[in-house]
């Protein structure tokens, strides 16, 4: 029976009918649906679909809670269906999950500029791991399969990250991405502001 998730973020209010976690092996599409062991844990990386709302949403929700200054959009500021609409087309393109026995523990989107000049260039973004699976290279996994659907579309890659997410920063050098320049108080929360580094890799 289908639930109701309701959610209250910094001002967000998040409604939508979502059921039952639900599983269904997604097809292979490239290399994308690989099976790495982590210790005595595997990891299924897959892309998502629309029919992963409910477990996206869970997902999505603790990265908001748990970290405003790196996540959140004016979607989710606006909430409702504004909210649900976003989440919806993220879906319908190109957003990876990880799954740990048949849980998602991670995901991480890609999109190429909607912009006809600028279609050479790709973006990364809301790349998340929640934080019982960190440690275990689901990071690194998200971002290798992210970079093996991006290069035969896009001749760069772009990504912005807070200067403090010292982690998620090695993870991106580790797969060859390079700070170009500091996004200044980019983010305002009360009296405190954040900085983000841009970064980029090329293939091409």
């Amino acid at each position: 029976m289908a639930g109701i998730l309701f959610v209250a973020v910094r001002g967000i209010r998040l409604e939508d009918k979502v059921g039952q976690p639900h599983i269904q092996p997604g097809p292979k599409r490239g290399n994308v649906s690989i099976m790495t062991a982590f210790g005595q844990a595997s990891v299924d990386i897959r892309p998502l679909s629309i029919d992963d709302l409910d477990l996206f949403l869970a997902v999505r929700v603790e990265a908001l809670q748990k970290h405003p200054e790196t996540f959140g959009s004016a979607e989710e500021e606006e909430g409702g269906e504004a909210a649900v609409a976003a989440y919806r087309h993220w879906l319908s393109g190109s957003m990876l999950g990880a799954f740990e026995r048949k849980a998602l523990v991670g995901i991480a989107g890609f999109c190429v500029s909607p912009e006809k000049r600028s279609q050479h260039r790709g973006h990364i973004f809301s790349v998340y791991v929640r934080e019982p699976d960190r440690g275990k290279g689901v990071g690194d996994r998200l971002i290798k399969e992210l970079l093996s659907l991006a290069e035969p579309r896009v001749d760069q890659v772009h990504l912005a990250v807070l200067i403090s997410a010292t982690d998620a920063i090695d993870i991106f050098k580790r797969h060859g991405f390079k700070i170009y320049g500091i996004d200044p108080c980019v983010i305002r929360i009360g009296a405190i502001s954040y900085d983000k580094y841009l970064m980029i890799k090329k293939f091409r």
